[in-house]
């Protein structure tokens, strides 16, 4: 049996909470708050790898959402950023390796809005369903810095660094 993933609210809009969801007979919903894709957005930015962030976020969300799965599955995740379906595979495979999971058939196609998995991620985005599980900016960083050693000594270095202030005086 296929497994369908799909997002509600993109990554990089981070005004709004993003849901991952998947479907198959059962479903299951990760949440990532605005605010923690903010401060993901800055660590990413401070680093050089603002462009990054995206993919990053969307793989480590994928990877907390079929983390469970006992044996090989077939899963199809709904085409969210257009060519850059490698680098997310990538990703997710690489988490997957190093915390000895189960590698899986993971495809990428225009899944539209099937009912099941497209409910399953819009109805905890709207709030009419609780996500299964709520991550945290702390358990994202450290899932991004066990996948690129570029990204890890960098974000390492930045711990306790306070984001720039976007507000600033004018003096007359």
């Amino acid at each position: 049996m296929r497994i369908y993933i799909d997002q509600s609210g993109k990554i990089e809009d981070t005004a709004k909470n993003t849901v991952i969801a998947y479907s198959n007979g059962t479903q299951k919903s990760v949440f990532i708050s605005g605010k923690t894709k903010r401060k993901l957005q800055e660590a990413f930015r401070l680093c050089g790898f603002s462009k990054f962030f995206i993919y990053y976020t969307f793989a480590v969300g994928i990877y907390y959402l079929i983390v469970d799965f006992k044996t090989k599955q077939s899963i199809v995740v709904d085409v969210e950023y257009q060519k850059k379906d490698r680098i997310i595979l990538q990703i997710i495979e690489k988490l997957l390796k190093i915390n000895n999971k189960p590698t899986h058939e993971i495809d990428f196609f225009r899944i539209g809005n099937r009912p099941r998995v497209h409910y399953a991620a819009h109805d905890v985005f709207i709030g009419k369903k609780k996500a299964d599980r709520v991550l945290c900016f702390e358990e994202i960083m450290r899932a991004i810095k066990k996948t690129d050693g570029r990204l890890r000594e960098c974000l390492s270095t930045l711990v306790g660094v306070q984001a720039r202030s976007l507000k600033y005086k004018i003096s007359k």
